[in-house]
């Protein structure tokens, strides 16, 4: 899959202890909106997906990612690759690297949409589906990224910008 970017921090000492993760996110348009997961209690957005289970395709992965965080289903056959980010900052568990690539599948939904099955972490959030567009999205994430932190809100805020151009 194609390098799209890679966003180093440069906030850890490379001796560190390095700790790989590697994730699928869902990207899925219709109609000029993109389904996204937005945090009610915060206000931004992050694609649908999250970490791969050991002996799990990518493909497994985002299905199985999409539905618990959505409730929608992906259409098997309309998966493809959008690119790849890889992403090197201080874990949050502290005095470790942590190194992620997260792989972007463009795909396509049923119109079926069931209930999520989120964990803790992701209630703690209240994520909840959003159909919004894009340049809203973008932009969304990009002021809170300023503000709060949270890391991950750049890389997905590059891929949004991506899909603008």
């Amino acid at each position: 899959m194609e390098l799209l970017k890679v966003l180093d921090l440069k906030n850890y000492d490379p001796s560190w202890f390095r700790i790989s993760r590697e994730a699928v996110r869902a990207v899925i348009i219709k109609r000029d909106k993109i389904a996204l997961i937005k945090s009610k209690r915060d206000g931004f957005y992050k694609f649908p997906g999250g970490g791969i289970i050991e002996g799990e395709s990518h493909f497994e992965a985002l299905i199985r990612e999409t539905r618990e965080e959505t409730g929608l289903y992906v259409i098997p056959e309309t998966i493809t690759p959008l690119g790849m980010v890889q992403e090197f900052r201080e874990s949050i568990k502290g005095k470790k690297i942590f190194d992620q690539k997260s792989y972007y599948y463009c795909a396509e939904v049923e119109t079926t949409v069931t209930s999520q099955n989120l964990d803790d972490y992701e209630k703690g959030y209240e994520f909840e589906l959003e159909w919004t567009d894009i340049q809203t999205a973008h932009d969304d994430n990009t002021k809170f990224s300023e503000k709060h932190g949270l890391e991950f809100l750049v890389r997905e805020a590059y891929i949004l910008r991506c899909l603008l151009t």
